[in-house]
């Protein structure tokens, strides 16, 4: 298979024609926004969906079906293959980008033209990491693109959101033998940003003279500050070999939301300029926080070199300039990405396709895992992609710490970087009728006083602002909870942060007290604290796109990062160029420092390569945010990154990488969404032929997982050598089983050389007992061994991935098919279980239609059931039903019809909102009720159109004209069996649904359905 066929292969994963879908529609799932809610960690300013709704309607991004730069490897005559080597970036300027960059334009430009779209309309157009354009587009010019033979897919455009001092000395860099000490500074490497912008003029950007000429990056990147007419502070500023140049990317957010406070790269949130500091910043720059002293501070990689591209506003961030951001990066060469943006974990969309060519193109990516945990299953896109490295945040052993001291002389510590008060009168902002300090809302003249405020609803530094302008001398936040990071912030005036016990103490001796109450605030100091806890905010596992890839994938430090800030901040004090601040945002440039110093140490390593080295050193000491119980694969990744040393057995010397590429990635996205390919069958069977695993288990990464298992599994993994020495080097296998299972290695021990691989069988097996549906963790670790035989003794390399495995009772494709009046079917199964089992059949029922019309909604918002025009209601009574199931098909292709269906306690329940009308719910074992299903008219072409809706009730009773014939009678654990099922009567030519229901003793372990064309 050419490589020009599987790049074109994996960009349809992204056209599973979002054209004509709601902007903030995910395509064939449900309705809600896809924007990410805002960040716990390091707040910012909400927007709401009918906001986003309203930002991003009528734009479009446009995947074109030809390679983009990296990608290309030749075919297109008199143009020579821009494909640049491993381990090599592109050459933008070379004669034969130049000449492919011309001709993906003038194909652009021929399919818009086909489908009669202005080039007004056109935004931004991509060719280095994607090949395609953003526009904005009628419904009609989105059909006609969607039609044309060189566009693969038109996805709405989206919003998404963003998402350090003693941490050197934490991660081991400092110190004798060290990285630092060792020369492994990030030097000669270029480490791309892609947030809100840079200040700049930060002392952490300061060029001292010693910084030498980049090299392998493109040539005149632009340095764009001081283009904001009439505003003062953003002054021109020149580049220079430390900050390499600065691009504001924001070509949508521009054209939809307008000019901000900059209208240049410069960063009016702060959240940039930290996050590129911790990241690459100076080494040992003074930092003063409020009149505070604070000591030095130094990115990880503090020779690296820094480009910023401005991808944000105060909204948030469209994925259209996301993706021109990358492409952008791609195409100025740069070495290593931070990302702490994200959004909500769905199909892959332009951004995260991006980053696959830019990880083809030999860029290290790190990003954040998101900020909405503990909850399970909350790590966001693109962090549950494989070809990123996701990052968790967790505690370092450096605070900063203040307390409140009570009248009565109790004390009680809290987090602050703000001073302190003597003691002052203390007042209850619940008191005043303002619980939460909500700005605008005191009426009470609070001069002279310290009020209590309580957590939630607003920004932690608006509450601080809301006492400030009310006329308060300081404030004691308290949480909701005991559990949550206490986190610092720029307040506008003296703050300390407490626990939730501590705040209610405090309220119980204010209103004891009343007017006599005071209390005094200790101003923020450097304390020791616990390190390697989990932050409560951290994102969790299991991976929401396939629980067979285990995220995050490492933690590292994201709790009261100090580092570099904007003085024109929206939010909190101004005129401060430090802030101490918390989020996934700021442990995830950890890892893109930590990466720059890889690449300055193995300039050919691959991308895999590096997050294999990272994962497999990672340290396991670290606990959940309970600051006791020890964290899992789902808290922490493979563990807490750890680049101290860089003797053999550290991230510098791993020993063995697991390396996967391009190809290996695009299997991947076969076993996780396989209908996204325009012929998934003939693309995916011709990966597999060639031996690409299409199994998400098999994907060579130094994690592992199983989501399902039933019996037994055998994946596959390859090792290879890295190390220094040539000399053969045994590695001997062990393993720490999850509870339940057994796990085995073949071969057990490998003996290889530098640059040699060997691939092994790793077969995981249920035992009886094994807790069903809860994941159980354990390890494989490959350890080097000295000597031969009986004698052999450890040696220095511990290669360590994380296991994580779900027992399932029964493994059971989930339809099986057939035709004709009568028939047979069989349906296999594999068990995790010992004991009695029975098979019984339901149905066949033939499709019941239902006909309606609707009309055109006027504005196309996102579905709601009192919406009025546009939508049209049908009431379904559900008894005893084994399966529920609804479709709506209309041939039109102008025609786009979305069905959301409704539950007896009138929340949704399920949508389908595929572009065009090919809808289809299907609800198993629903709640008995009334379900009312709707068929929304997003696009009718202004028409009252008719339709048939089409459903299908299948009963919990058998006695139907499908019944089981053979089946086993007992399960045993790993072993298959098959169950045969047959009917009779089905009506020619109609579309029938049953079902096969598989029982241990009374329970219903799961269907299997049958679909028949009679």
């Amino acid at each position: 298979m050419s490589r020009r066929t599987m790049a074109a292969a994996v960009a349809a994963s992204v056209a599973i024609v979002g054209a004509a879908l709601p902007a903030t529609a995910q395509v064939g799932a449900t309705s809600a926004p896809v924007t990410t809610p805002p960040a716990v960690a390091d707040e910012r300013a909400t927007i709401t969906p009918a906001q986003e709704q309203e930002l991003v309607q009528g734009r479009y991004v446009v995947l074109m079906k030809g390679d983009p730069v990296v990608a290309y490897a030749g075919g297109v005559p008199g143009i020579a293959a821009t494909k640049p080597a491993e381990g090599e970036g592109v050459t933008a300027d070379s004669a034969s980008v130049r000449e492919y960059v011309q001709h993906l334009r003038a194909e652009r430009k021929e399919a818009r033209k086909a489908a009669a779209v202005p080039e007004a309309a056109v935004e931004t157009e991509y060719s280095f990491a994607v090949n395609g354009f953003t526009a904005e587009l009628t419904e009609e010019q989105v059909q006609r693109l969607a039609k044309q033979e060189g566009v693969l897919a038109v996805r709405p455009d989206t919003l998404q959101q963003p998402q350090t001092d003693a941490s050197g000395e934490f991660l081991g860099l400092t110190g004798p033998g060290a990285a630092w000490a060792e020369g492994y500074t990030g030097e000669g490497v270029v480490v791309g940003v892609i947030d809100t912008g840079i200040w700049p003029e930060h002392p952490s950007f300061a060029d001292d003279g010693t910084y030498p000429d980049p090299v392998g990056v493109a040539e005149g990147i632009p340095c764009e500050f001081g283009t904001t007419p009439g505003n003062e502070d953003d002054a021109p500023f020149e580049c220079n070999n430390k900050l390499l140049g600065a691009r504001d990317m924001r070509v949508a957010y521009n054209s939809v939301v307008g000019p901000e406070l900059y209208d240049s790269a410069r960063d009016a949130d702060g959240h940039g300029t930290h996050v590129a500091s911790t990241a690459a910043g100076n080494a040992g720059v003074q930092a003063e926080v409020l009149g505070s002293q604070i000591g030095a501070v130094s990115g990880v990689a503090p020779r690296a070199q820094v480009v910023a591209y401005k991808v944000c506003g105060d909204a948030g961030c469209f994925t259209s300039d996301l993706a021109g951001g990358i492409d952008q990066a791609v195409a100025d060469g740069v070495d290593v990405i931070n990302y702490s943006i994200g959004g909500g974990a769905g199909p892959v969309g332009p951004d995260d396709l991006a980053f696959l060519f830019a990880n083809q193109a030999g860029i290290f990516v790190a990003t954040s895992a998101g900020n909405d945990g503990p909850a399970p299953g909350t790590v966001g896109s693109p962090a549950v992609f494989p070809w990123l490295t996701s990052v968790g945040a967790s505690t370092h052993d450096r605070g900063f710490g203040g307390s409140v001291t009570l009248g009565d002389g109790r004390t009680f510590d809290g987090a602050t970087i703000t001073g302190g008060l003597p003691q002052t009168r203390v007042v209850d902002a619940a008191d005043l009728g303002n619980e939460l300090c909500l700005l605008d809302t005191f009426e009470t003249d609070l001069t002279g006083t310290v009020v209590l405020c309580k957590r939630g609803q607003i920004a932690r530094v608006e509450k601080s602002q809301a006492v400030f302008e009310a006329g308060g001398a300081g404030m004691v936040l308290y949480d909701v909870s005991d559990d949550a990071a206490l986190v610092t912030d720029n307040h506008w005036v003296p703050s300390v942060h407490v626990g939730l016990s501590a705040g209610l103490a405090v309220k119980a001796y204010v209103d004891a007290q009343g007017e006599a109450a005071t209390v005094a605030i200790t101003g923020g100091e450097t304390v020791e604290a616990q390190g390697s806890v989990m932050a409560d905010f951290s994102s969790r596992g299991p991976n929401a796109v396939t629980a067979d890839v285990i995220v995050p994938d490492v933690t590292a430090p994201g709790v009261n990062i100090l580092a570099g800030h904007t003085p024109t901040p929206p939010l909190g004090a101004p005129g401060q160029l430090f802030q101490s601040i918390s989020g996934t945002s700021m442990s995830s440039p950890h890892v893109a420092g930590l990466f720059a110093l890889l690449k300055q140490a193995h300039p050919d390593w691959s991308p895999a390569a590096a997050k294999s080295a990272i994962m497999t050193t990672a340290r396991q000491d670290v606990v959940k945010e309970d600051g006791t119980t020890p964290a899992d694969p789902f808290d922490m990744g493979a563990g807490h990154i750890d680049p101290s040393g860089t003797d053999k057995g550290s991230v510098f010397q791993p020993g063995l990488v697991y390396d996967a590429g391009f190809t290996e990635y695009l299997g991947f996205l076969c076993g996780i969404e396989a209908d996204v390919f325009g012929d998934s069958e003939a693309f995916c069977g011709g990966l597999a032929a060639d031996g690409v695993p299409t199994d998400p288990s098999d994907l060579n990464l130094a994690s592992i997982a199983i989501g399902e298992l039933a019996g037994s599994q055998t994946l596959t993994r390859t090792i290879t050598s890295v190390t220094e020495e040539n000399a053969a080097l045994t590695y001997r296998a062990r393993v720490e089983a999850p509870e339940g299972f057994d796990v085995t290695v073949s071969p057990a021990q490998v003996t290889l050389r530098r640059g040699e691989s060997a691939t092994v069988e790793i077969t995981v097996t249920t035992r009886a007992g094994a807790p069903e549906g809860e994941f159980s963790f354990g390890s494989l670790t490959w350890q080097s061994l000295r000597g031969n035989g009986r004698n052999a003794k450890a040696g220095p390399y511990e290669v360590r991935s994380p296991i994580a495995v779900r027992a399932v009772a029964i493994d059971t494709p989930p339809v099986v098919t057939g035709t004709g009046t009568e028939g047979t079917v069989s349906v296999p199964v594999v068990f995790g279980y010992q004991g009695e089992y029975a098979a019984t059949g339901h149905g066949l029922v033939a499709a019941t239609v239902t006909d309606g019309t609707v009309g055109q909604d006027p504005d196309q918002t996102a579905f709601t059931p009192d919406d009025g025009a546009g939508i049209t209601a049908h009431t379904f009574e559900v008894t005893d039903a084994a399966v529920a199931r609804w479709r709506l098909v209309e041939g039109t292709s102008a025609t786009d019809l979305d069905v959301f269906v409704v539950g007896p306690d009138g929340e949704q329940v399920a949508a389908s909102t595929n572009g065009g009308t090919d809808e289809l719910v299907t609800l198993t074992t629903p709640q008995p009720g009334t379900y009312t299903v709707y068929v929304h008219g997003w696009q009718t072409g202004g028409a009252t159109i008719s339709y048939g809706l089409e459903s299908w009730l299948v009963p919990l009773a058998t006695g139907g004209s499908l019944t089981v014939d053979s089946a086993p009678t007992e399960a045993t654990i790993a072993s298959p069996g098959e169950v045969v099922a047959s009917w009779t009567g089905a009506t020619p030519g109609a579309d029938h649904l049953g079902a096969v229901a598989h029982h241990r003793g009374g329970e219903l372990l799961g269907l299997t359905l049958v679909e028949v064309t009679g």
